[in-house]
């Protein structure tokens, strides 16, 4: 028996399509808060169906990609027709998940194996490819980031892996009354209307927080570890170099870049960028909220520093 599920996320709307056994209910948990009941047949950015023949996706393509990271191995293809086939390799060696997508992104099949955690990887990682190719026309950015909640707004930490993201957030958490977690590794930016808002995500690395929430940005935060605790305004081109390396996107296709250049221009046209240097301490998170607090226009006043 096949399902067909509805998921809307970010805003906008995806369909997942397989055949009974294919995934457990424990596979898609982290999908389950954004699942609807609608179809939205109009408006889906894509729709991935699941086979069970990896060699029906058996790729004759070049080699376009070839990235790793702490959770494995990504390879892309190109087809002469411009269709994409991905590889994916879970950081166990195990070829876990192949991937074949349309050229407009619409639709998509991938046959998912291994074990349970290398499934999740494979789920994961295939949906994320996805919604980032097919959502990036549509002022739709998803962003390697750390996000909370505070009074009704979003403020996004960004940085390297490694640089301090999450323990910013949970700074705030800590020390300043009504923070919440909105999504701890990748939420989701839209400009609708001309305003940027944030969204939570299924996709929240090693934290189980799957918020389907929307809220207004109130700032974004790019991290970077130091002695002492500065925040320093950014604006232009300083402003833009601190947002583009956390979004996802192909760098390589025209078109997809050139979307996500439009909409990084026109979330930092926006809302307020900070670049903040910290130590891990509650006084950074305190600072930080001050600064982001204030409402004060960016470039209209200069850096904030506090010693530990």
């Amino acid at each position: 028996m096949q399902s067909k599920y509805t998921y809307q996320v970010g805003g906008n709307y995806y369909a997942l399509e397989y055949s009974n056994g294919m995934l457990s209910e424990k596979d898609l948990l982290p999908y389950a808060p954004f699942r609807t009941e609608s179809s939205y047949d109009d408006d889906k950015l894509f729709t991935l169906s699941i086979i069970d023949d990896p060699e029906a996706l058996a790729t004759k393509g070049r080699i376009t990609a070839d990235l790793v990271d702490e959770n494995g191995k990504t390879t892309i293809f190109t087809h002469e027709d411009g269709c994409l086939t991905i590889y994916l390799t879970a950081i166990t060696g195990c070829q876990c998940c192949r991937i074949h997508l349309s050229k407009d992104y619409r639709a998509a099949k991938a046959w998912i194996g291994g074990m349970p955690n290398e499934r999740r990887y494979a789920i994961d990682t295939a949906l994320m490819l996805l919604y980032t190719f097919a959502s990036s026309m549509h002022d739709t950015l998803l962003v390697h980031a750390s996000t909370v909640e505070y009074e009704g707004k979003g403020y996004l930490f960004l940085g390297k892996s490694g640089t301090g993201k999450s323990t910013h957030s949970h700074l705030w958490i800590e020390n300043i009354p009504g923070t919440e977690l909105l999504n701890d590794d990748n939420p989701i930016i839209r400009i609708i209307d001309g305003k940027a808002y944030v969204y939570g995500s299924p996709w929240s690395g090693k934290t189980n927080c799957y918020r389907n929430h929307r809220i207004p940005i109130g700032g974004l935060v790019r991290l970077h570890q130091a002695p002492f605790n500065r925040i320093t305004p950014l604006a232009g081109m300083k402003a833009y170099a601190a947002l583009l390396p956390s979004c996802s996107c192909m760098k390589w296709d025209h078109d997809m870049a050139e979307a996500i250049h439009s909409t990084i221009s026109k979330v930092i046209s926006r809302i307020p960028i900070y670049a903040l240097d910290c130590l891990p301490n509650s006084e950074a998170a305190i600072l930080c909220k001050e600064e982001l607090t204030t409402n004060l226009m960016v470039g209209t006043h200069g850096s904030c520093v506090r010693k530990s």
